[in-house]
């Protein structure tokens, strides 16, 4: 948005953050420890990944996990329950009633997915991830920009994980450490890399990308270090519904390219028959700096 609009408006919300947070109501303890995998800025730093690591993590050390998440739409809760079978993946947006839940069930530990501004339940870590392609979201509070919070909320973190640190420069990432140093000074650092599974079949193919995702330069990014020539790319909204007409639109715009899409997006595409043949590119999370440290952080948290 441009800032003789979004100026004002980034003024407004950002009074509004003020006062919800001068009178919100002290944080209730779920019974079990809670973690949180959470943002300062909206969508698009690689929080399903994250959430599937610490609770790999978490399963690991025989700690028996539950995911928390709000639920914004389908495509995330779905992905999580097939990147962890037989972990509970409970969604409701009152996230006290969700642990409840959750708890009930037989959970030990609790992963809230995307609750870093959440106040009504208490975490014992909050896990703050920034993307190294754009870590504060243009710098202004929305809808300026991307800002949920003023980056001077990164405080209250317990550890930040700066994502997609193989897509930056070593001059960038060395000021971006630099500043959270100095806004979340107690917190542990910790870099990771969104990384390819079976991405062997994408080199020397030319394919056309199409995604729904908060970051899908980043998709673009990692499909071209994956040896791909992306010739065209259609990038919806966030959690966007495809519908069938979507599916031949891309269809019809890849003129008979492959098409290669999420795993985020194909959990929603995978029931539409257009969209059949689509490549699937899978991700992991793999940590290139600071993998023991937090996960010691992780599990004494």
């Amino acid at each position: 948005m441009s800032a003789p609009l979004g100026a004002p408006l980034a003024l407004a919300y950002g009074a509004g953050l003020v006062l919800r947070n001068a009178f919100a109501p002290a944080s209730k303890r779920a019974g079990v420890p809670v973690l949180c995998v959470g943002n300062l800025t909206v969508g698009g730093t690689g929080k399903t990944p994250a959430v599937a690591w610490v609770v790999e993590t978490l399963t690991r050390a025989g700690r028996k996990p539950a995911v928390l998440m709000r639920g914004y739409g389908a495509d995330e809760d779905r992905l999580l329950e097939r990147l962890l079978p037989g972990v509970p993946v409970v969604v409701d947006a009152d996230r006290v009633a969700g642990a409840a839940k959750a708890v009930a069930g037989g959970a030990k530990v609790l992963v809230m997915d995307d609750g870093f501004q959440h106040r009504r339940l208490h975490r014992d870590l909050d896990l703050v991830l920034l993307d190294a392609t754009d870590p504060f979201g243009g710098g202004h509070l929305l809808p300026w920009g991307r800002l949920r919070e003023p980056r001077e909320a990164l405080a209250r973190a317990g550890a930040v994980l700066i994502t997609r640190a193989d897509q930056a420069a070593p001059e960038a990432l060395s000021v971006l450490r630099s500043e959270i140093a100095r806004l979340a000074p107690k917190a542990l650092v910790a870099e990771a890399a969104h990384a390819p599974v079976d991405a062997e079949g994408l080199q020397g193919l030319r394919v056309f990308a199409v995604c729904g995702i908060g970051n899908p330069g980043a998709f673009r990014k990692t499909l071209e270090d994956s040896g791909a020539t992306v010739t065209g790319m259609r990038a919806f909204p966030d959690h966007h519904a495809y519908s069938p007409q979507d599916v031949e639109t891309v269809n019809a715009a890849a003129s008979g390219l492959p098409v290669v899409t999420t795993q985020k997006d194909w959990v929603k595409l995978e029931a539409i028959p257009a969209a059949a043949g689509w490549k699937v590119l899978k991700i992991r999370l793999e940590m290139r700096v600071g993998r023991q440290a937090l996960e010691e952080k992780v599990l004494t948290a």
